[in-house]
């Protein structure tokens, strides 16, 4: 009796354990939809380099001229803002980073956080000189010197 409990229990326990069956897609919803698209990735993939690191606009059409400019220890705008990195630290959603800017004559400080929206496609850039938070979408690798 015993070891028909202990085996019930076992059975019992594999069955609890198991990976869930997937149900089969519903064949008319497919053929309603139509055939599916790879979606192309919009933000850079993580690698060691910094993902910033790049051509970036506030607009997807902006990306014929991007305006913001990321290189590791750096950032040029084409609005006259430049920031020099002196510290950037790797956080659960991006880079923290410490910048001293310099715009129309002025130089400042700023603690910079850089974040990364993948369902936006876009990378958010706060605490910097462009107050309030900026969102920029991905243009493109920054071009060989």
């Amino acid at each position: 009796m015993l070891a028909r409990c202990a085996a019930a229990m076992i059975s019992v326990a594999l069955i609890a354990c198991a990976d869930p069956v997937e149900p089969e897609p519903d064949p008319e919803a497919a053929a309603q939809i139509g055939p599916s698209e790879t979606l192309t990735p919009t933000l850079p993939a993580p690698s060691s380099t910094p993902r910033y690191v790049g051509l970036w606009a506030t607009t997807q059409s902006g990306c014929e001229s991007p305006a913001w400019r990321f290189s590791e220890n750096a950032i040029v705008t084409q609005g006259d803002v430049s920031c020099d990195f002196s510290n950037v630290q790797m956080t659960a959603t991006g880079y923290a980073v410490a910048a001293t800017c310099r715009s129309e004559g002025n130089t400042t400080s700023h603690d910079m956080r850089i974040s990364f929206a993948e369902s936006a496609r876009a990378m958010m850039v706060s605490g910097g000189p462009w107050q309030p938070s900026t969102s920029l979408v991905y243009c493109g690798p920054l071009p060989q010197e």
